[in-house]
C-alpha cells in the first residue's frame, strides 16, 4: 500500500487544522529564496513542482536504476549512483523514499542516502513544502494539475497532506469542478484518485452536503469501481461522511471482509454512530469468516431499516491508528512507534530513545508526542524527529495526557500537576501526604487519569486501607477515598476511564473495572503482566502485556478479536488506539 494512503487521514487532519495564510511566512520565504524562487511568483512555484515531477515512464526507469544500487558488482553500484545523480532534482523524491524504506534492502537505502546527500545542496523537502503552500495561497494557473502531478512524489506525509488541503481550496473554479481534479478520477495513480475524491467532496459550507453537484455522479462512479481497496475506501468513506446519504452505507458494509484492520475500525465506528450498538453477530472478529459474518449481520441490520445518517452524529472517534511504546529492558532502550491503518509502521520517533526512557506516551492532535520520562524527571513534547518543543520538570512523572483546555495533566509518584505547555511552573498542584504504612513521604501513586467531569482519579500502592482517590478540577481532594484491588508488584500500571465514568486499571495479572461511587469491581480480564489498558469506542478493551510481548483487543465477552506482537520481538509497554 502506498505510504501516503496509509497515513492519509491522520496527516490530513493535522494539516487541515492549520489556517491557510494570506501571505508567505518568513520561514517559507527564506526557504524559497535559497533556491532563487520568489514566494509571490505563482508561475515559478508551479514550475518548480513540475521540475520535481517524474512521469510514470521515467519513474520506472529511475526505479530500475535504484534497484541496481544493490548489484552484485561494486562498480555497477557506483555506476547506478552516478546515473541517478545525473537526473538531478527529478531523482530526489524516489531517492528519499528508497533511503527511508526500513523494510527494503539496506544497501539500496545506504546508497540512495549517499546520492541524495550529494544532490541536496539545500533541503528540497522544505522547498517543496513551501512551494505547495505558496501555490495554495496564490492559486496560479495550472495549480491543481501541478499539485496532483507531484502528489505521489511528495517528500513526506506532511507535504502530501498540505497538497490535499490545497486541492480542497482549488476544487471549485467559477462554480464548477476543477477540470484537473475531475480528470484525476481516472488517473492510474491511486494517490491522485484518492486526493480527487476528497477534494471534490469535502470542504464545502457546513450547510451544503454536496460540495460540487456537477462532479458528484463522476465521483460516485469512480469510487465504486476503484480497483485499489484503500482508494475505494477513502472515496466511499468521504462520500458517506460528507453527503450523509444512505446510498453509501451498504457500500461500506460490503467492504468489511477486504479492508485492512485500521480501516475496519473506522467503518465499525461509523456504523456504531448510526446504530448505537452492534447487531447480533456484528462484532469484527479475527478471521475472514468472522468478518464475512459481521458484514452479513450489518447488512441484515441495514435491510431492516438501519438508520438515517443525516440525523446521526458522524464525528469520527477512530482514525485507524495505533501508538506503541515498545521496551527493551536489557539495554534500557525504548521505541515509540505509530502504525498506520494498514498495521504497518507509519513513523518512529526520532532521537535517542535510550536517553528518554519514557514510561508513557500520547500522540497529540498536532502530531507531536507527549512523553513522561520518569527516570529523567521530566515531561517533554517532541516533534517526530525527537526534538523537544516543550519541557516540564517534575519528580518521577508516570503519565501525561492532554486536557481539553490545551494543558497537560501530569501524574507523578508523589504529585499531580496541571501544566500549561511553554510556561514555567504548574497551574495547579497536588502533593501526596506521607503514607505511614509505606514509611515514605507519599511516593505511592501508581497511576491516574482525568475523569469526564474534569476531576482526577488516582490509585496508590499501599498494602492496606483506601487506595482510590479523587481530586477536583483544581487538584484539591474531593469525595471519600475508596478501597479497590491492590497494586503491589505493579511496576507499570495502566489506567483509563470508560465513557460511563468507570475506572479501568491494570493489576499485575489482571485488568479490572471499578465503580467510582462504590469501589466495587465489575468486568475483569485475566492477562499476565498487564501494563496498559484502553476502553475503545466499540466497547472492546485494548490491553498490553509487557512481559509476554503482546497486546490484545478483547470483547466484553473476553474473546480476543485482534492481537499485536512487535516484529522485533520487543515487549509492548503501552498501546493506544486513536
Amino acid at each position: 500500500m502506498p505510504r501516503f494512503l496509509a497515513a492519509f487521514v491522520a496527516a490530513v487532519l493535522v494539516a487541515a487544522a492549520r489556517p491557510q495564510p494570506d501571505e508567505a511566512s518568513d520561514s517559507d520565504a527564506d526557504v524559497l529564496k535559497s533556491v532563487n524562487l520568489s514566494p509571490d511568483d505563482g508561475a515559478a512555484l508551479v514550475g518548480y513542482l513540475k521540475l520535481r515531477t517524474v512521469s510514470d515512464t521515467d519513474r520506472g526507469k529511475l526505479d530500475e536504476i535504484i534497484r541496481r544500487f544493490a548489484a552484485d558488482k561494486f562498480e555497477d553500484r557506483l555506476a547506478a549512483g552516478a546515473e541517478a545523480e545525473r537526473l538531478g532534482p527529478l531523482a530526489i523524491s524516489p531517492l528519499r523514499k528508497a533511503a527511508e524504506d526500513k523494510a527494503g534492502d539496506p544497501e539500496i537505502a545506504y546508497r540512495a542516502g549517499l546520492v541524495l546527500k550529494r544532490l541536496e545542496k539545500v533541503d528540497h523537502s522544505k522547498v517543496s513544502a513551501a512551494a505547495v503552500r505558496g501555490v495554495a495561497r496564490l492559486k496560479p494557473a495550472g495549480a491543481a494539475a501541478a499539485l496532483l502531478g507531484f502528489l505521489p512524489l511528495a517528500d513526506s506525509d506532511a507535504v502530501a497532506a498540505d497538497i490535499q488541503v490545497a486541492l480542497k481550496h482549488l476544487a471549485v473554479r467559477d462554480g464548477k469542478a476543477e477540470p484537473a481534479l475531475v480528470a484525476a478520477l481516472g488517473d492510474a495513480s491511486a494517490e491522485r484518485r484518492s486526493a480527487a475524491y476528497v477534494a471534490l467532496v469535502e470542504g464545502g459550507p457546513a450547510d451544503k452536503r454536496v460540495r460540487v453537484p456537477d462532479a458528484l455522479p463522476a465521483v460516485k462512479e469512480a469510487a465504486r469501481r476503484d480497483p485499489d481497496v484503500e482508494a475505494k475506501f477513502l472515496g466511499l468513506w468521504t462520500l458517506a461522511r460528507t453527503t450523509r446519504e444512505k446510498e453509501f452505507v451498504p457500500d461500506l458494509i460490503g467492504m468489511i471482509p477486504v479492508l485492512p484492520r485500521g480501516r475496519l475500525w473506522q467503518v465499525e465506528d461509523f456504523l456504531l454512530r448510526l446504530a448505537g450498538e452492534h447487531p447480533p453477530g456484528g462484532r469484527l472478529g479475527r478471521t475472514p469468516d468472522d468478518l464475512a459474518k459481521a458484514r452479513d449481520a450489518w447488512a441484515g441490520w441495514w435491510a431492516k431499516g438501519g438508520a438515517d445518517p443525516a440525523k446521526a452524529d458522524l464525528t469520527p472517534r477512530v482514525q485507524g491508528l495505533t501508538d506503541l511504546l515498545l521496551q527493551n529492558s536489557s539495554i534500557g532502550g525504548m521505541a515509540v512507534v505509530s502504525l498506520g491503518p494498514d498495521q504497518k509502521e507509519a513513523w518512529r520517533l526520532g532521537g535517542n530513545p535510550q536517553m528518554m526512557y519514557p514510561n508513557d506516551i500520547r500522540v497529540l492532535p498536532t502530531g507531536r508526542v507527549l512523553l513522561a520520562e520518569t527516570n529523567y524527571g521530566r515531561v517533554t513534547e517532541r516533534d517526530k524527529a525527537g526534538n523537544i518543543v516543550h519541557n516540564f520538570n517534575g519528580v518521577q512523572p508516570l503519565s501525561a495526557e492532554p486536557m481539553p483546555n490545551g494543558n497537560w495533566l501530569v501524574v507523578g509518584r508523589s504529585t499531580v500537576w496541571e501544566v500549561k505547555p511553554g510556561h514555567a511552573g504548574a497551574v495547579h498542584t497536588y502533593t501526596r501526604p506521607r503514607n505511614p504504612a509505606m514509611n515514605m513521604n507519599g511516593f505511592d501513586i501508581v497511576a491516574g487519569a482525568r475523569l469526564p467531569n474534569g476531576e482526577v482519579a488516582f490509585v496508590t500502592s499501599g498494602p492496606a486501607g483506601p487506595n482510590l482517590y479523587r481530586l477536583d478540577d483544581k487538584l484539591n481532594p474531593v469525595g471519600t477515598p475508596l478501597t479497590v484491588g491492590r497494586f503491589q508488584n505493579t511496576p507499570m500500571a495502566g489506567i483509563d476511564v470508560t465513557p460511563e465514568g468507570k475506572l479501568l486499571v491494570t493489576h499485575q495479572n489482571q485488568v479490572a473495572e471499578y465503580d467510582l461511587k462504590t469501589g466495587k469491581a465489575g468486568w475483569t480480564y485475566d492477562i499476565p503482566f498487564a501494563s496498559s489498558v484502553q476502553r475503545l469506542p466499540n466497547g472492546n478493551t485494548l490491553v498490553a502485556s509487557v512481559n509476554t510481548a503482546r497486546a490484545v483487543e478483547v470483547t466484553p465477552e473476553k474473546e480476543i478479536v485482534w492481537e499485536y506482537r512487535s516484529p522485533e520481538g520487543l515487549p509492548v509497554a503501552r498501546i493506544y488506539r486513536r
